[in-house]
């Protein structure tokens, strides 16, 4: 007798093990799926490489200055064709001739031909071609047309640290 109840007391905490495993899945399955997940920016094609913490980075990157926010605070987003690109391009837009070597905060554009290379100390990003700047009093708009179209970005300057 004494076996049937030790039989039956195995099989009611066997089931019970088995509940109380499953419920704890399900709440687990819940605190994952609310954890928020930082995501870098879309690259693309191109890729950024870091160096270790405390290590300039360098890269490929249409929107460099975008990643400069001691230097650069972006104001506008436009892409499109080019007509449509055009049409929002502030009026009284400069377009700057390369060679040029332009500085804001801590950071340095230098343009050579259809590309423009960008640093802060000894971090360096390139924006690849066809890139053009335009200056604007206050701020700076950078076009970029490649085969996927036309990209507009307006900046916000910040005044050259001397």
């Amino acid at each position: 007798m004494i076996r049937y109840y030790a039989l039956a007391t195995g099989i009611v905490l066997g089931i019970a093990l088995l509940v109380a495993a499953w419920f704890e899945r399900d709440l687990i399955r819940i605190k994952l799926a609310s954890v928020a997940v930082p995501v870098p920016p879309k690259l693309g094609r191109e890729r950024i490489y870091r160096g270790a913490a405390g290590r300039a980075f360098r890269g490929v990157a249409p929107w460099a200055l975008s990643a400069l926010p001691d230097c650069f605070t972006p104001l506008a987003h436009v892409t499109g064709s080019s007509a449509y690109v055009a049409a929002h391009l502030p009026s009284g837009a400069r377009v700057v001739v390369p060679p040029a070597r332009l500085a804001f905060g801590r950071c340095t554009i230098f343009l050579a031909g259809v590309e423009a290379i960008v640093t802060r100390g000894s971090d360096r990003l390139r924006i690849p071609p066809t890139v053009r700047f335009y200056r604007i009093p206050g701020k700076i708009a950078v076009w970029r047309s490649d085969a996927a179209g036309n990209d507009l970005r307006i900046y916000a300057t910040h005044p050259a640290i001397p």
